[in-house]
């Protein structure tokens, strides 16, 4: 793998994987995170038959890549029969959501597991974690319960068939929920469900995925203009935004947030906005397209932002 510095004034990664991995909108925001001094990303290279199981399983290789330099300092290799995304937690370790849920240093060594079916728990997955970084979401199949991102302990919210789009450290957000009978002529809602039951939060004809970007605040990013509302239902602010958009990630501290938009001739671009004002503070504009939507993360500060796939992942430090 080489390193050098763009043009752009980012740092720049490449090398050869198994190929861009960004066709996935929901898989943009899960597969490159800040842990530390450290960016780690995860690449799938390939599959591999594993004695018992006639389906192969998939292959994915971990990087370690030292935040100043883009030197790969350390590689892991991991094994699952699922997609795995991974995650950055409050406290400068990475949640990897394999086979089983694995804690690592930001140098990738041990630091604690979850495992899905152990002690009669059942099988789960884990496909969100909280704007904050402290709790981790599990649809437990069914029930959905959250699970303590530093000491691995689950919560049980319900025990009811559950589906999330993003968590907080008290509950989560859905959009399949339908209060239709109050509100027939309603197409979409945002629920949230914490210890004392369901709360909606919207209702209206248009909606998508809810995305917590801090405990209280949720962006609703469904609609032409897209909202934020605080889990009270009330509508805090809109954003100014024209064209197609999706979600592409919140900074740990709760103040900015990204949104992917599709510029002139179709080639992306990345407006970041403040959480606080909702006015947009930067815009990227990476070299390279992802398919649907490249990787991207935020540094906890909110200063640095990364983006791009396994085959190049380039830096860049915000105003």
């Amino acid at each position: 793998m080489g390193f050098s510095v763009s043009t752009s004034g980012g740092a720049t990664l490449t090398g050869p994987h198994l190929d861009s991995q960004t066709s996935s909108i929901f898989t943009a925001t899960r597969g490159v995170v800040f842990a530390g001094d450290r960016i780690v990303a995860i690449s799938k290279t390939g599959t591999r038959q594993v004695s018992g199981h006639n389906t192969p399983a998939q292959v994915y290789e971990l990087l370690s890549l030292d935040i100043k330099t883009g030197q790969v300092k350390d590689t892991r290799e991991i094994t699952a029969f699922r997609d795995v995304p991974i995650f950055a937690t409050n406290d400068e370790h990475v949640i990897v959501a394999g086979y089983t849920v694995l804690r690592l240093t930001p140098d990738l060594k041990d630091a604690g597991v979850f495992d899905y079916d152990a002690d009669g728990h059942g099988s789960g997955s884990i496909e969100s974690i909280s704007a904050d970084g402290s709790t981790l979401g599990n649809a437990t199949s069914p029930g959905y319960e959250l699970i303590d991102a530093r000491t691995l302990k689950p919560t049980e919210l319900t025990k009811s068939p559950a589906y999330a789009t993003s968590v907080n450290s008290k509950g989560f957000v859905t959009d399949n929920v339908h209060w239709t009978g109050q509100y027939p002529n309603d197409l979409s809602f945002v629920t949230y469900t914490d210890a004392s039951g369901d709360h909606l939060l919207y209702h209206g004809s248009c909606g998508g995925r809810p995305q917590f970007l801090t405990n209280d605040l949720v962006l609703e990013p469904g609609c032409k203009i897209p909202l934020i509302i605080d889990t009270h239902g009330t509508v805090v602010r809109e954003l100014s935004v024209k064209g197609g958009f999706s979600y592409a990630g919140v900074s740990l501290n709760g103040e900015r947030f990204a949104l992917q938009l599709t510029a002139s001739g179709g080639h992306e671009r990345f407006v970041i906005f403040s959480v606080n004002t909702g006015e947009s503070v930067a815009e990227v504009k990476p070299d390279r397209d992802g398919e649907a939507q490249s990787w991207t993360a935020f540094s906890p500060d909110g200063s640095l932002f990364v983006i791009g796939s396994p085959l190049k992942l380039t830096l860049y430090r915000l105003p």
